[in-house]
């Protein structure tokens, strides 16, 4: 019996739902949530990122980052000088031998084109989700490069999804440098689902954690929080520290490096 067409866009209403929730979730749990098979499932998944709602993957579907998110280009335009500032207070904190995880974010390529500047006098080894950060330090002189597998997300030239945080199981990290798009008083947040649980992920297998975040981004409310300030981590930023208090961010001087 064919089943009514207003049904099958509810049913898949519900589907792009609860994606968008979960960032990820595989063919057999949606079948057990939505209460059909997992052919119909398919079916659904198919059509729904056809309108480019969804990110299709192996197994299941990631939500929507790859469309949603802004590109690369466009991120790499905003704040560039304070970017620039820094990627350089934070290179000062970042060792010259162990082993160090640079995230995809504008400001960590920043540090990663000061790294390569940098004549580094142990090995180091990084390792990274991102495609941009790979192709500035492949074949540096003093550093171990590792990729982490995932699914290519082209706009942000990241490998993101369950793939990338199952990958993390192999690495313990003396230091991660990583990035955010928003920060208020409860700590830092990003937009989407999957990079949240992604930074979390990393998180917990650092000894220390400095997340680059310039003034933009401050009092900014993003819907995923990945951390609060009670974390292991160090706040690297340009905003000054009367705009962090006005914005109900209090931090002791150790866990606050601010750019000049």
């Amino acid at each position: 019996m064919r089943v009514p067409l207003h049904i099958v866009e509810r049913r898949r209403g519900r589907l792009r739902d609860l994606i968008r929730t979960d960032g990820f979730l595989p063919v057999a749990e949606l079948s057990r949530r939505l209460g059909v098979s997992e052919v119909t499932v398919r079916r659904d998944l198919t059509a729904v990122a056809a309108d480019g709602q969804i990110t299709r993957t192996r197994g299941g579907a990631l939500a929507d980052y790859n469309t949603t998110f802004a590109s690369l280009g466009q991120r790499a335009h905003r704040a560039r000088s304070a970017k620039g500032r820094i990627a350089q207070a934070a290179l000062t904190h970042l060792p010259s031998s162990g082993v160090v995880f640079l995230d995809a974010g504008t400001t960590v390529q920043a540090l990663a084109r000061q790294l390569l500047r940098r004549r580094t006098s142990g090995e180091l080894t990084i390792v990274t989700n991102s495609l941009p950060v790979a192709s500035i330090l492949g074949g540096a002189r003093g550093i171990e490069l590792h990729v982490l597998g995932g699914l290519f997300l082209h706009r942000q030239a990241v490998l993101l999804g369950p793939e990338s945080v199952r990958a993390l199981a192999d690495w313990k990290f003396d230091a991660s440098f990583l990035g955010g798009e928003g920060m208020d008083a409860e700590g830092i947040t990003n937009s989407h689902a999957n990079l949240a649980l992604f930074q979390q992920a990393v998180l917990r297998r650092s000894a220390e954690t400095l997340f680059c975040l310039d003034a933009t981004k401050l009092s900014r409310a993003t819907p995923h929080r990945v951390t609060g300030w009670d974390g292991p981590l160090t706040l690297v930023t340009d905003a000054a520290p009367a705009a962090l208090a006005g914005a109900g961010i209090s931090l002791p001087s150790r866990k606050l490096i601010v750019a000049r």
